[in-house]
């Protein structure tokens, strides 16, 4: 691949582009890596900040003596060729004149396109990317007046002219919730997820992309789910969607949006009765932990009711006292045991 490819294809990278702005990006070790492992990563680096800091143009001093002495040397020829005297004179298809006059025109032809392009890629839309931590929730409010609460370990791109657009599209990894605002007519507003892509008309929903398949929960207003070559599924206010890749169709479950949703009030709600897989399954995505279980007959154990979740501490002691077992940390690993009777 030529180095122009391999650079149209970093501007296209989120990270990359995050990198290059010097945001504290969770990848930024990872390009300085990249950089440094040989000449040609760094004067790709090099030509990518060039190009997002826009070409510089010297600004030109000119004498006001000699812009004088041209145009009245300008104004003399005009007024020669003008007379009735003048004659023109005669250029041949092949004269130097005509050749000269070619390469100034296809000269000028190529600075006007240089100009046009220049001016184009400085006007272009940049891109906006908002990432969090392990633990880490941000409140995001978009253009078109939409919130959307990021959750952990999760991030969220678009375009400043995001308003601008008939599709207002979000890119999300990870997990959010949505308040939409409601969109004017003949826009729409989707979000797109690694498996599927989400329309909304004016909506509170969340959408959990950590998993292999994404999870969707709707609090108000219709949201509808779009996956290729699966046949779009209408969700109303109170339901949850997973897709089923056994059956190829989404799986509809109701009374489960306050269990997806209450995480943006610091919290936990398991109903009547949460799996322990499950919450296992919550504790190593909003806190970067492995989990392991000393005994496997853990996972037959439910919690119910709520719990909070802003404190990592008093929530394992509290999950400890719900369900009977006791919790280890070990640096990143979560070690979990029947809790012994004593």
């Amino acid at each position: 691949m030529s180095n122009k490819n391999n650079l149209v294809e970093l501007l296209k990278n989120i990270s990359f582009l995050s990198w290059l702005k010097k945001e504290d990006g969770m990848d930024s070790a990872h390009w300085e890596k990249w950089q440094q492992e040989n000449e040609e990563n760094r004067q790709l680096a090099a030509d990518a900040k060039m190009l997002k800091k826009g070409i510089p143009f010297k600004k030109q001093q000119v004498d006001k003596a000699k812009m004088k002495a041209s145009w009245h040397k300008l104004a003399t020829k005009l007024d020669e060729s003008t007379s009735p005297q003048a004659t023109i004179p005669q250029i041949s298809p092949k004269s130097p004149a005509r050749l000269n006059w070619l390469k100034i025109a296809a000269t000028i032809a190529i600075i006007v396109c240089a100009v046009w392009g220049i001016t184009a890629y400085l006007n272009q839309a940049e891109l906006v990317h908002h990432q969090t931590d392990f633990a880490q929730h941000e409140l995001i409010y978009l253009p078109d007046g939409s919130e959307v609460v990021l959750a952990a370990n999760s991030s969220l791109s678009y375009y400043d002219d995001l308003v601008e657009k008939e599709e207002r599209k979000v890119e999300l990894i990870g997990e959010a919730y949505f308040k939409v605002a409601s969109q004017p007519a003949g826009k729409q507003f989707m979000v797109d997820l690694k498996d599927l892509s989400v329309t909304v008309i004016g909506t509170a929903f969340n959408v959990n992309s950590h998993r292999e398949n994404s999870i969707i929960s709707l609090l108000e207003g219709k949201v509808a789910l779009n996956k290729t070559g699966v046949k779009t599924e209408q969700l109303l206010p109170g339901q949850t969607a997973i897709f089923n890749t056994a059956t190829a169709e989404f799986d509809l479950f109701n009374n489960q949006t306050n269990y997806w949703m209450d995480w943006r009030f610091q919290k936990w709600s398991f109903g009547d009765g949460m799996p322990m897989q499950e919450i296992i399954q919550r504790i190593e995505e909003t806190f970067g932990l492995s989990v392991q279980l000393e005994d496997t007959a853990i996972l037959a154990k439910k919690a119910s009711g709520s719990i909070a979740i802003d404190n990592q501490e008093v929530l394992f002691e509290s999950l400890s006292y719900l369900l009977s077992v006791d919790f280890k940390l070990d640096g990143n690993t979560l070690l979990i045991s029947q809790k012994i009777e004593h």
